[in-house]
């Protein structure tokens, strides 16, 4: 398949992996709170998964080389 242009450098930024909860604290949080924070955790992983997944396809190792987050990997 032959692409008519590049695409727009903007598309092609790996994500950055975000920071994690505090370690050093604790909470009690309601289930459908926890249970929404899940889905949408979730939802990010896969968007950001498919995101690398179509970076790395146009531009092999990329995001390995920029320490971008990893695809199936927590951070």
């Amino acid at each position: 398949m032959a692409v008519k242009d590049a695409l727009p450098s903007d598309l092609l930024v790996c994500p950055a992996a975000p920071a994690g909860f505090p370690e050093d604290q604790a909470a009690t949080v309601p289930a459908s709170v926890r249970e929404a924070a899940v889905r949408i955790m979730t939802t990010l992983g896969a968007v950001t998964a498919q995101l690398v997944r179509l970076i790395e396809w146009n531009s092999p190792g990329a995001c390995s080389a920029t320490g971008a987050m990893e695809v199936g990997h927590d951070r």
